[in-house]
């Protein structure tokens, strides 16, 4: 009497989405919670109430606001709080500044210590989405803060205004402190991706086998 068995099909197809989420899983890095810090880049954050920790600008931090980017000054989305970097020898500075409409002001913590407040906003303004006119505006609030040699680890926090999004940079000797891991090159990628393709292909050629050796042996 013939037994028929089950189709070798069945049990690749059970195989290919474990493998195919098994090479994923190797080859993408996950976005850890704060990334580096580098010198004379123009930073954006989002905030919301008045005595609210800011946060990054999704979809560089998820759980962050939605911003809308510089059409002028080239800028980066922060991802989410602290912001960490080391600064050298020679000490670094922290230019902030409030950025679309005016009415916000910030205070500045490092390390959970109070650093400084912003300056007083002024008029009511719409200084526009880029840093270097809002900064050069003397009716936004912004501020210039002396930070010695060493770690620090930055949060903002608005004082006064709520609901909108600045920006920040560091300025001297400054070095990032990377909190990502690096994404793979091109050629580990590809040998992550060959290398499961292959463990694919030997364990579609062992179940080929065995239900061979099956069929002979039921019949």
């Amino acid at each position: 009497m013939s037994v028929q068995s089950r189709p070798m099909t069945s049990h690749v197809v059970r195989i290919i989405p474990f493998a195919v989420v098994l090479m994923l899983g190797v080859a993408l890095p996950t976005r850890a919670v704060a990334g580096p810090i580098l010198a004379g880049t123009w930073y954006e954050f989002g905030f919301s109430d008045v005595g609210t920790t800011a946060t990054g600008c999704d979809p560089a931090d998820p759980a962050g606001s939605f911003c809308v980017p510089s059409s002028g000054t080239s800028t980066e989305f922060l991802d989410a709080p602290p912001w960490t970097f080391t600064a050298g020898a020679g000490g670094a500075s922290l230019t902030v500044t409030d950025a679309f409409l005016s009415g916000d002001q910030f205070q500045l913590f490092d390390f959970g210590t109070s650093v400084g407040l912003t300056s007083l906003p002024g008029a009511f303004v719409d200084c526009g989405d880029d840093p270097v006119p809002c900064l050069a505006n003397a009716d936004m609030s912004h501020g210039v803060f002396l930070l010695a040699a060493g770690n620090h680890s930055i949060s903002v926090v608005p004082t006064a205004g709520g609901f909108g999004a600045a920006y920040f940079r560091a300025d001297g000797d400054v070095v990032g402190t990377p909190g990502t891991e690096p994404v793979p090159e091109p050629a580990t990628l590809l040998l992550v991706l060959t290398g499961g393709l292959l463990l694919l292909r030997s364990r579609s050629r062992s179940l080929k086998t065995r239900t061979d050796a099956d069929r002979e042996a039921r019949s």
